[in-house]
């Protein structure tokens, strides 16, 4: 279990990377329906991924590093619901 959690802790942190990677480059082409599902997944990703953290048997360090990762990316989200 704690294995399998892990795992979609580590696949949505790698989508969320994923998105905002590809956010410039839909920026850039003023790709608009892009842009509105990238922020509207990367708002869903971030929250599930803070469910997760918060609700999962892990340790301290590892909590640290997720809630660190969650507020970079979610300042990220910020910025990109303002600029867009």
């Amino acid at each position: 279990m704690h294995d399998d959690l892990h795992q979609k802790i580590t696949n949505l942190e790698k989508d969320i990377l994923q998105i905002e990677n590809d956010m410039p480059e839909f920026v850039r082409l003023k790709y608009e329906d892009g842009i509105k599902k990238s922020i509207q997944q990367l708002e869903s990703d971030l929250k599930y991924l803070s469910v997760l953290a918060n609700g999962a048997p892990i340790d301290k360090n590892e909590d640290r590093r997720i809630m660190d990762f969650l507020r970079i990316h979610y300042n990220n989200l910020q910025k990109l619901s303002i600029s867009t």
